[in-house]
């Protein structure tokens, strides 16, 4: 990759964590995609546990099991090893034990007991599918994403609620229980009990649902299937998967310019001209199918690299819906570096790291030291003292800053009057179809939720006095974040050359859709653009001639915020050993082929990948069934060993005493005719009542959730996935926070978002000693507006 400047070179992502043990205990990707990352980014790994039960079988299993265990030293079933032994020497200890048998997790608890035991204990990082009363539950892949209503929203609103495939749902516990195990291990506390950290797929997902749906609910947007398009667009017209003359693109205009540009690349059709297509968000709301019934024939008539060149002309986010064979051989790969051959069969490419890291040529270390100092009492404060600057907007970037906000640390959050964070132009709440009073900037759930607890500047950024003004405060900072487009700031003379050069412990987090350099660096785009750049939308579907792709859930967008908090966590640690920062370039489009490595690689093992459907590649029944009452669905997750099991709970029906279902191979070979049995069976059955004595016999099984359902559950409530905030124009809401528990304890502070601007003359006088006649000054001459 070609260097910024003899200034800055290239740092090793090996060099994070040196000198930090880990022990992995794991038997599905949510614990052996976590021991990875620790492992990619320098800490010396031993795994303990089974063979990982994943969506993959044979040589494609067998593939991705050895890039899982990638510079691990690796411990299989052989043996049960003293847990006092297992764990004396380690820093960090992560436990998963979904998939074990019961030795295996007697041991692994054993495990847990020893390093409590311990005078100095390791962090110990519990990742569990989904936790009932302090225990976990049963469950899997299928089941976190149907509990936490991210399924719901998948899919034709016809047919069954899709589930993420390819054990997607497992990598974003992974991701985020990585993340939690760094913030524990950075912040080092004395306090013995937050050493005890504990994350569940389940809340996982509920938080990434809880943080799209402020885009939804409360602009009387429904959360629910609509097809290949999200309900009401997503609150700007269009956002959906459209056929084209030579397979699918996604095309997604968020704001009134968009609109004009793509209308105007339609030769401005008379249609366009009647009043109610002028202004987007109420073609979303209100005229999706009519503006769809015109939109549709002219994407049609055009070819993938014609719509692709209009995008590019006039700033459009467009992209095709690639396959996962396609996504491959994208050039942008090639040129950062990305895939490499697999130990043993070198001409089958996976993913590496989705980041590049930099640092000053000189060495130089700053003078800003962050004090840890271990003595935080509560989860809201592990990282008190650390002080980010936030110049990111819409969602990865203010999840990532979000986050550290909710364990303590300061945001502080800079935009200007003139250009605002995009989160801040979704429109005002409506209630009763009226929107609520205030200023439309100001009275919008989405950025409220997005920017929780941050502090908020205004900064004319391109005027030179702003510039001053940041490079000034950077002196103050520890991070930087940003997820402007390649080369945005640096234009401004922001780089990160321009902060490390007046902070040389500055770590700076820049996240953009393919990364700083190479053939797509100024591709454009949002959640629904990295999926189908992926791959991961050619696998979101009922058949590969009905693919409905992911738009609602939006999974780029914290997926990438999972993977930019673990590699900065790792790179704070590094700067606290060392003195040292760094620059990360994130790619977000590599953040989601990380989580996919086992189509990754069937891709290129095989001629072609079925959509999965809901289906699993070893084992059947796997799926959503109906129940009785409309749209009412269970996921039902039967493995092997269950089997006997689920023929109990099903004695009455027909296909439970066929002797021909016995046979496993036979479940999965002739899967239609057995899943058609069941869910014959399973439609006259109380959803509640089928859910409890499935799981009552060890058998991974939710309800399909609304998000209705999901949080008005008991289960959500006993988590604290939300605190309530006072805001000024919008009343007391409720948003949701990181969903990590330490020592027993919720992490996130109830505090709202900023009003624009509302704490710049107290930041600049606090921080840059700024007295209020200069501040008056700046404001006046438009720089602080």
């Amino acid at each position: 990759m070609p260097q910024p400047s003899d200034a800055v070179h290239s740092l090793s992502t090996g060099t994070l964590l040196d000198g930090i043990r880990v022990v992995e205990v794991s038997s599905r990707a949510s614990g052996a995609y976590a021991g990875r990352l620790f492992s990619v980014l320098g800490a010396a790994v031993t795994r303990y546990g089974p063979r990982l039960d994943i969506a993959a079988v044979g040589e494609t299993a067998d593939v991705t099991e050895r890039w899982f265990h990638q510079g691990k030293q690796v411990h299989d079933t052989a043996g049960l090893p003293d847990p006092a032994h297992v764990v004396a020497a380690a820093d960090l200890l992560v436990v998963e034990t979904d998939s074990a048998d019961s030795a295996w997790c007697e041991w692994a608890s054993a495990c847990i007991a020893a390093a409590g035991d311990m005078a100095s204990p390791p962090i110990v990082v519990r990742v569990d599918g989904a936790i009932v009363d302090g225990h976990p539950i049963p469950s899997d892949s299928l089941t976190t994403g149907a509990w936490s209503a991210v399924s719901w929203s998948i899919g034709d609103a016809d047919k069954p609620p899709l589930t993420l495939p390819f054990d997607l749902a497992d990598f974003q516990a992974a991701l985020y229980a990585a993340a939690a195990g760094l913030a524990a291990l950075l912040a080092d506390p004395a306090n013995r009990d937050l050493r005890s950290v504990e994350v569940a797929g389940r809340d996982v997902l509920a938080y990434y649902v809880g943080m799209i749906t402020a885009n939804f609910l409360p602009y009387e947007r429904p959360w629910t299937r609509d097809g290949a398009r999200p309900p009401g667009s997503a609150g700007v017209y269009p956002a959906s998967i459209f056929p084209c003359k030579d397979g699918h693109v996604v095309l997604m205009c968020r704001n009134q310019r968009e609109w004009g540009a793509l209308l105007e690349a339609m030769g401005s059709p008379a249609w366009s001209r009647d009043e109610k297509f002028t202004d987007p968000r109420v073609v979303a709301r209100a005229h999706a199918d009519e503006a769809d019934s015109y939109l549709e024939p002219w994407i049609r008539a055009q070819t993938i690299d014609e719509l692709m060149v209009m995008g590019r002309e006039r700033g459009l986010a467009v992209a095709p819906i690639r396959s996962m064979r396609e996504a491959l051989d994208e050039e942008q790969f090639a040129f950062r570096g990305f895939l490499s051959g697999d130990t043993a069969n070198k001409d089958v490419r996976s993913a590496t790291v989705p980041w590049h890291l930099h640092e000053l040529s000189s060495g130089a270390t700053g003078t800003r030291e962050w004090k840890v100092t271990g003595s935080a009492e509560e989860p809201s404060r592990l990282l008190q003292g650390l002080r980010v600057l936030d110049l990111s907007w819409v969602w990865s970037g203010p999840l990532t800053t979000s986050v550290l906000g909710d364990l303590g640390a300061e945001v502080i959050k800079v935009e200007h009057g003139g250009h605002m964070d995009t989160g801040r132009l979704r429109g005002k709440a409506r209630r009763g179809g009226v929107e609520v009073e205030g200023p439309e900037h100001e009275a919008t759930p989405y950025f409220n939720q997005m920017n929780h607890g941050k502090r908020s500047i205004t900064v004319d950024m391109k005027d030179e006095r702003g510039r001053v003004v940041l490079l000034d405060l950077v002196e103050q900072c520890d991070v930087v974040v940003e997820n402007m487009r390649p080369g945005a700031l640096a234009r401004l003379g922001l780089s990160y050359e321009d902060f490390a050069e007046r902070n040389p412990s500055v770590v700076m987090l820049s996240m953009s859709m393919a990364g700083q350099e190479g053939p797509l660096r100024t591709m454009k785009g949002y959640a629904g653009i990295m999926a189908a750049m992926s791959g991961m939308e050619s696998l979101i579907g009922y058949d590969e001639h009905n693919i409905v792709g992911s738009l609602s859930p939006a999974l780029g967008d914290p997926n990438a915020a999972g993977h930019a908090l673990t590699v900065l966590l790792a790179a704070l640690v590094r700067r606290r050993r060392t003195g040292r920062g760094a620059w990360i370039d994130l790619s977000q489009i590599e953040a989601l082929l990380c989580v996919l490595p086992a189509p990754i690689i069937q891709a290129q093992l095989e001629p072609h990948i079925e959509v999965p459907a809901n289906t699993h590649s070893r084992f059947a029944p796997h799926g959503h069934f109906p129940c009785k009452g409309d749209d009412r669905w269970v996921a039902l997750s039967v493995r092997n060993e269950h089997w006997s099991a689920f023929v109990a709970v099903a004695s009455e029906a027909q296909f439970a005493s066929n002797p021909r279902w016995s046979d496993a191979a036979e479940r999965v070979r002739s899967r239609a005719e057995l899943e058609a049995a069941i869910a014959e069976w399973s439609a006259e059955r109380d959803r509640e009542d089928l859910v409890e004595s499935l799981l009552a016999e060890g058998i991974p099984a939710a309800p399909v959730a609304s998000y209705e359902d999901m949080s008005s559950s008991s289960w959500a409530k006993e988590r604290e996935l939300t605190v309530s905030v006072p805001h000024l124009y919008l009343g007391d809401t409720d948003v949701y926070v990181v969903p990590w528990k330490f020592g027993g304890q919720s992490a996130g502070r109830a505090l709202s978002a900023p009003l624009l601007g509302a704490d710049t003359d107290d930041v600049l006088h606090d921080l840059l000693a700024f007295d209020s006649e200069r501040i008056a000054q700046l404001r006046a001459d438009g720089v602080l507006r």
